[in-house]
C-alpha cells in the first residue's frame, strides 16, 4: 500500500468512527425526546458524556489534519465537515439540557417527531461517512446526501407547525418560552445534518 493511500485511509477511518459516535449520541437523544418522557429525563446528563466522546473524535481528525501533507480531499472541506458534524451533537446536547434546565414536565409530539427525523438524517449521514472512501466512484454517497435535504425539509415543516401550535394553543407564556428555545435547538441540530451533507455534495462535485 502506498504512503498516499495510507494517509487517506486514516482520514476515512476517523470519519467512519465519527459517524458511529454521532449515531450513538443520536440514539440517546431520541430516547430522551420520546413519549416515555419524563421517565427518560435521567438520560439527559449522559448527553454531555456522548458530546465529549464526539469532541475527542473531532480533535483526532483536526490533529491528523495538522500533521498531514496528504489529505483525501480539500483540507478546508475536511475542516468544515468536522465542524458541521460537531454542530449536530452540540445542538442535540443543548436541546436535551434545556429540558432539564427549564424543568419541562411534559413532552410535545412535535419534539418527538423532530427527534425521529434527526435520527433518520444522522443515520443517513453515518452511511455517507462509511462510504466516503469511495465517494469518487460510488453514486450512493451523493444520493444519500441529497436525500438528507428532503429529510430536513420535512423537519422544517414540523418545526414551523410546532411553533404555530404553541402560539395558537392554550399554553402559558412560560411554557411557550421554554419550548421555543428547546425546539429552536432541535431545529438547528437537524439543519446541521443538512449542512454537513452539503459539504459532502460539494466534495463530490469538485472531484467529479
Amino acid at each position: 500500500m502506498s504512503r498516499v493511500k495510507r494517509r487517506e485511509d486514516i482520514f476515512y477511518r476517523l470519519f467512519r468512527e465519527y459517524g458511529e459516535k454521532v449515531l450513538a449520541t443520536t440514539e440517546i437523544y431520541q430516547k430522551i425526546f420520546s413519549n416515555d418522557y419524563p421517565n427518560t429525563r435521567t438520560l439527559i446528563s449522559s448527553m454531555k458524556d456522548y458530546e465529549n466522546v464526539c469532541d475527542d473524535q473531532a480533535k483526532r481528525i483536526f490533529m491528523e489534519l495538522g500533521n498531514s501533507f496528504i489529505t483525501p480531499f480539500d483540507r478546508e472541506d475536511i475542516s468544515v465537515l468536522v465542524k458541521r458534524i460537531d454542530d449536530i451533537v452540540d445542538y442535540m446536547e443543548a436541546a436535551a439540557s434545556r429540558m432539564d434546565l427549564f424543568a419541562v414536565e411534559e413532552m410535545r409530539p412535535e419534539a418527538v417527531r423532530l427527534a425521529e427525523i434527526t435520527a433518520q438524517a444522522v443515520g443517513e449521514l453515518a452511511k455517507i461517512l462509511d462510504r466516503l472512501s469511495n465517494f469518487k466512484k460510488d453514486p450512493t454517497v451523493m444520493e444519500l446526501a441529497l436525500g438528507v435535504d428532503v429529510i430536513e425539509d420535512e423537519g422544517d415543516a414540523v418545526y414551523k407547525n410546532a411553533l404555530a401550535d404553541l402560539f395558537r394553543g392554550d399554553v402559558g407564556t412560560l411554557e411557550i418560552m421554554k419550548w421555543s428555545r428547546v425546539l429552536d435547538r432541535m431545529e438547528l441540530a437537524l439543519n446541521a445534518c443538512e449542512h454537513a451533507c452539503d459539504i459532502v455534495q460539494g466534495v463530490v462535485m469538485k472531484n467529479a
